[in-house]
């Protein structure tokens, strides 16, 4: 009797889990998501920068932290986001501060209910920090930039999404009559509000 209670109360939790899980998995295959108004979005993460070329400070290969990313704009329907989008990465050559940044207008649609993707292209912009002196080095190159990135939602808590994201960042830096060529892959954790 005693084994026969057991194996009920087995088949009863056994059942719970199972009708939690549809439950869950029903939840997030909902086919017309909540997202629309303003947006606002911030990832940090680690990433990889390259810059090389004639007109470079200084070539350049390595890994770090990047900037706190940012996109801000406004959902155009539940699948789709008008962006500015602000991907960088801060780097050192010859012991002054630089940084590699982009101000782009882009796109973000969702290919899948937690699944996006976002491109764009704008103004790409390098530059020594703000708070070094210029060293020599030029204070600020600019040239045509461009972006893309793809997410992955992990949480969603009302108009709150955690993701994770990775995202190539590229760029042709005009200095003088000349150029050089910067690109960072960078990955992380975004939080945003939908």
């Amino acid at each position: 009797m005693r084994q026969a209670i057991t194996t009920i109360k087995q088949v009863i939790i056994a059942i719970i889990l199972m009708l939690s899980s549809m439950q869950a998995i029903a939840q997030d295959n909902q086919i017309e998501p909540n997202r629309k108004g303003f947006v606002i979005g911030v990832s940090a993460g680690a990433g990889y920068l390259s810059i090389e070329g004639d007109a470079a400070p200084s070539t350049f290969e390595d890994g770090g932290l990047p900037f706190p990313n940012l996109k801000i704009g406004w959902m155009i329907n539940p699948k789709t986001a008008l962006l500015l989008s602000i991907p960088g990465m801060g780097y050192e050559i010859d012991g002054v501060d630089r940084s590699f940044d982009s101000v782009v207008p882009s796109i973000q649609y969702w290919l899948r209910p937690k699944w996006w993707v976002n491109v764009g292209f704008g103004l790409g912009m390098d530059s020594v920090a703000f708070y070094e002196d210029d060293h020599g080095q030029d204070k600020l190159n600019v040239g045509p930039a461009g972006m893309i990135s793809t997410g992955f939602e992990i949480y969603k808590r009302g108009k709150f999404t955690i993701d994770l994201q990775g995202t190539i960042h590229a760029g042709q830096m005009y200095t003088g009559g000349d150029h050089y060529d910067a690109g960072a892959l960078l990955a992380g954790v975004g939080f945003n509000f939908y």
